[in-house]
């Protein structure tokens, strides 16, 4: 799971993050972004992420980094962006999202547009 997944399952976004942890948008933008490694954060910040998320601080730490939006074809970090969007927003049609962004993996492997690897990270990380 990514900070990105994180913020998705607990419905929230970067920005209402921010409001409610006083920690900057852009810092939140940056490890979300996989710019910056929430390893790298002080305990400050820590500590005020995982009050606002209801999480550890062990478990912030052990979030995987997230994949750089230029490592992956467009279509496929659209269909990560609407899966999020779905598990945030509770959708009823979540299976459906899921069932595309499976697709959208299976298509960028098999075109070669990505490697085996990161196609087994993928799956793991939303199946």
């Amino acid at each position: 799971m990514t900070f990105l997944d994180l913020l998705s399952n607990k419905k929230t976004t970067v920005y209402a993050l921010s409001n409610l942890s006083g920690v900057p948008k852009t810092t939140l933008t940056d490890i979300a972004s996989g710019k910056a490694d929430i390893l790298e954060c002080s305990g400050k910040t820590l500590q005020s992420i995982s009050k606002c998320l209801g999480v550890s601080i062990e478990y912030l730490l052990s979030l995987e980094r997230e994949e750089p939006k230029t490592l992956l074809p467009e279509f496929l970090n659209s269909s990560i962006e609407e899966y999020r969007k779905a598990v945030r927003k509770n959708s009823s049609l979540l299976d459906c999202y899921s069932d595309e962004l499976n697709s959208s993996i299976n298509v960028a492997e098999v075109e070669n547009l990505i490697s085996h690897e990161t196609a087994t990270r993928l799956r793991k990380r939303y199946f």
